[in-house]
C-alpha cells in the first residue's frame, strides 16, 4: 500500500496543486482553505479526504464533494478547539493563548463523570474523538518523521504530587537529562511532579552542562508545589534561561480529564487529549525504548500494569524494558513481585527486561542498551 499523502498547511496544499499531482487519495488536515486560492474544478479530487478544514463557503464544500472528495468539516461553531489540529501543541499554543483554560472549561460542560461526552451530544463526541485522532497522528509524525530516522522514545512516569524539592524529583530530572543526552526523546504524561521533572531534564540538555540541573532545581524549589502562587513563574524563569538553546526534544501527553493538573512548562511538544484511556495507551506504545517508573499513586500503578500487558502480548522482538527507579518503594508495595510473576509466566518470558534500581546510571544504561524496533 502506497503511503498516504498528508497535507497540513495551506502552503503545502498550494504546492501540491501547482505541481499538477492532484489530491487523489490525499488527506488534507486542519487547513484553512480560505488561505489557498485554488480552482477546485481543475484539481483531481477523487478519494481526497478533507478533515477539520476551514471551508470559506458552501460552494467550495459542494465542489469538493461533487468531484469525489470526502469532507468532514469543523462540525459547527462554538468550540474553543480545532476539531482536527494539524500539529502538536506548544506550551504557548495551549497556555500562553488561554486555549487550555478555555477548552478545560468547555470540556466540563460537555462530559459525564468518567470523561466521555454526554450521550445526548453525539456531535460533540465525534468532534472530541477527531481531535484525539489528530493528536495521535501528530505524535507519530514527530516520532517517525518522513525521510528521517525514527526517534527512540523513552517514557518517564511517576507521581504528580512529587514536590520540586523532593529527592525523587531530582532523580527524575537527572534521568531525563541523561536519556536526552544519549539521543533519546523523552515522553511523559505532561503534568507536574515526576512528569515535569522528566521533561525538565530533557530541556536542560540545551545548556550543555549538568550544572544547569542544580541551578534549575534551586529556582523551582522556591515554588515547590502546584499550590504555590509562584509555581508557574519559577518554571517560566528556568525556561527563559535556556530558551535559545538547541536540542532537548521531549513530548508531553496530558489530558483535559485531569483539569487540576497544570500543563508542564518544559516539553517541546504537547499532545493533549480528551479521552484519557486513548492517551494512556498511546503514551505506553510510543515509549518503545522502554519506560522508567518512579513512585506514584493509583495512576502510576495502573500504567505499570498496562505496560506489563503491552509487553506480555507483544512479539518478543517488540518488548521494551520496564525499569523501577526507587527499589524500596516498589518492592515494599508488592508491585515488583506481581510484575516479575507475570513477566516470568509470559510466552516467552521477559523477566530479563525488568530492572529494579536506585541508580539513574543503571536505569539509563538499561534503556539505552536495549535496541527495539518499536511497538506502535
Amino acid at each position: 500500500m502506497a503511503p498516504t499523502i498528508e497535507i497540513e498547511t495551506a502552503a503545502e496544499l498550494i504546492l501540491r496543486v501547482e505541481s499538477g499531482l492532484g489530491l487523489t487519495g490525499a488527506v488534507v488536515q486542519g487547513v484553512d482553505l480560505g488561505e489557498a486560492p485554488v480552482d477546485w474544478d481543475s484539481v483531481e479530487l477523487a478519494g481526497a479526504f478533507f478533515v477539520g478544514c476551514r471551508i470559506p463557503d458552501g460552494d467550495v464544500a459542494l465542489t469538493l464533494q461533487r468531484h469525489g472528495a470526502i469532507v468532514v468539516p469543523e462540525l459547527g461553531d462554538g468550540r474553543p478547539f480545532r476539531v482536527h489540529p494539524p500539529h502538536l501543541y506548544s506550551y504557548e499554543d495551549l497556555v500562553g493563548s488561554g486555549l487550555d483554560a478555555a477548552v478545560r472549561s468547555y470540556f466540563e460542560t460537555t462530559r459525564r463523570r468518567r470523561g466521555d461526552p454526554d450521550p445526548e451530544l453525539p456531535v460533540e463526541a465525534i468532534a472530541q474523538r477527531l481531535h484525539d485522532t489528530a493528536m495521535s497522528d501528530a505524535i507519530w509524525d514527530l516520532v517517525r518523521p518522513e525521510g528521517e530516522r525514527p526517534r527512540r522514545v523513552a517514557g518517564i512516569m511517576g507521581g504528580h504530587r512529587v514536590r520540586r524539592d523532593d529527592p525523587g524529583y531530582r532523580l527524575a530530572t537527572e534521568l531525563g537529562y541523561e536519556l536526552a543526552a544519549s539521543g533519546l526523546t523523552i515522553a511523559t504524561g505532561g503534568g507536574p511532579g515526576i512528569m515535569e521533572a522528566g521533561n525538565l531534564g530533557a530541556y536542560l540538555t540545551r545548556a550543555g552542562d549538568r550544572g544547569a540541573i542544580d541551578a534549575a532545581l534551586a529556582t523551582l524549589a522556591r515554588a515547590p508545589s502546584v499550590e504555590h502562587p509562584d509555581y508557574g513563574i519559577r518554571a517560566d524563569e528556568v525556561h527563559a534561561r535556556h530558551a535559545g538553546g538547541a536540542g532537548g526534544v521531549s513530548l508531553a501527553i496530558p489530558t483535559w480529564l485531569y483539569g487540576h493538573e497544570p500543563v508542564g512548562r518544559f516539553a517541546t511538544h504537547i499532545a493533549k487529549y480528551f479521552a484519557n484511556s486513548i492517551r494512556e495507551d498511546g503514551l505506553l506504545r510510543v515509549a518503545a525504548a522502554g519506560i522508567v517508573f518512579a513512585p506514584g499513586g493509583a495512576g502510576t500503578v495502573q500504567e505499570i500494569f498496562q505496560d506489563v500487558a503491552v509487553n506480555a502480548y507483544a512479539p518478543a522482538g517488540e518488548r521494551a524494558p520496564i525499569v523501577f527507579l526507587g527499589a524500596e518503594w516498589f518492592r515494599s508495595s508488592g508491585i515488583v513481585a506481581v510484575v516479575e510473576r507475570f513477566a516470568g509466566a509470559a510466552d516467552p518470558p521477559f523477566a530479563d527486561l525488568v530492572l529494579v534500581t536506585d541508580s539513574v546510571a543503571a536505569a539509563v544504561e538499561r534503556i539505552v542498551s536495549h535496541p527495539i524496533p518499536g511497538r506502535g
